[in-house]
């Protein structure tokens, strides 16, 4: 093999596992959106969904070390294949039966339609046919390195950013609303147009231009629409403009709840400025107060069931 061969080969493989570290970062930095995405498929529970996001993220940032560092290379070459092969099927598969805007395959910051993606993906497995005949590269330290990509590939995304199920078995912060403020709002006109003191309610307190509320929004709509929950069952309290309102509806493709403004003052009282707060409510009386991390699938859909 000539020397330019050789360094254009090179120059692929680095280049394709960067292509694999960079996806698992831009996805680490919206793996919030990245878990509602895949539990919005309806193929697994909320909780498994979260597993998977980070069992792809570890594959990503373990292929595409490994594949630069030439470790392992034919298996690694092997699985980065059918990798590709299955994502691609999945993109045909999001392509025909969805309408997404954006599959996440980079993320939030790098929005790619599955079409784009599909190209992308062809590119890439391309790619990987022309470097198929490489061997490992030895060095010392190669096995030492190896366990140490290992570990931190997986570490990364489970460590680093538990999921949502370990925050709430460790956590020891407890989410609460001030109670007296609350029950001055289940006496107020708006609460009592709204019927909330009978039967069961999920209520959000939420801002507009909140980050974190418009990712718990997007949670608990997909909670309800998988589930087949009754969309009156969910009432958000949010403050902002009109317009942010607006926005805030079509970014979390919650147009179909119902949305109550409150005075920011009076949201800042009863949930002691903790943004989302969702508190579940039973003939008028608080069972459950939930954060972002603390809202549960499988607790809204027992709640929301009970008579």
């Amino acid at each position: 093999m000539s020397k330019t061969a050789t360094i254009i080969k090179t120059i692929i493989r680095i280049l394709i596992g960067l292509m694999f570290i960079v996806s698992a970062v831009l996805k680490i930095f919206s793996l919030d959106t990245f878990e509602i995405y895949i539990y919005s498929l309806d193929f697994f529970g909320f909780v498994f969904s979260g597993f998977v996001a980070r069992c792809v993220i570890a594959a990503e940032l373990l292929l595409g070390s490994f594949l630069i560092a030439k470790i392992l290379y034919k298996p690694t070459w092997w699985l980065t294949m059918a990798m590709m092969i299955v994502f691609t099927l999945f993109l045909v598969y999001v392509a025909l039966f969805r309408n997404d805007a954006n599959c996440h395959c980079m993320g939030e910051l790098v929005e790619l339609n599955p079409a784009w993606s599909i190209v992308k993906n062809l590119v890439l497995i391309l790619l990987l046919l022309l470097i198929r005949k490489e061997d490992d590269w030895h060095f010392r330290g190669k096995v030492a390195l190896g366990i140490s990509l290992l570990v931190a590939s997986v570490a990364v995304p489970f460590a680093l950013f538990p999921m949502d199920s370990f925050y709430q078995i460790f956590s020891r912060e407890e989410q609460k609303v001030d109670m007296a403020k609350f029950s001055q709002f289940m006496q107020d006109s708006t609460a009592q147009a709204l019927q909330l003191d009978r039967g069961n309610y999920v209520i959000g307190y939420l801002a507009s231009g909140c980050k974190y509320c418009k990712i718990s929004a997007s949670k608990i709509h997909t909670i309800f629409q998988n589930n087949q929950l009754d969309s009156t069952r969910l009432v958000f309290m949010i403050w902002g403009s009109e317009k942010s309102v607006r926005s805030f509806q079509e970014e979390t493709e919650t147009q179909g709840y119902r949305y109550e403004s409150i005075n920011p003052v009076e949201a800042l009282n009863i949930v002691f400025g903790q943004f989302p707060t969702y508190v579940y409510v039973h003939n008028g009386q608080v069972e459950r107060v939930a954060n972002l991390r603390g809202l549960e699938e499988r607790y809204t859909v027992d709640f929301l069931s009970q008579k």
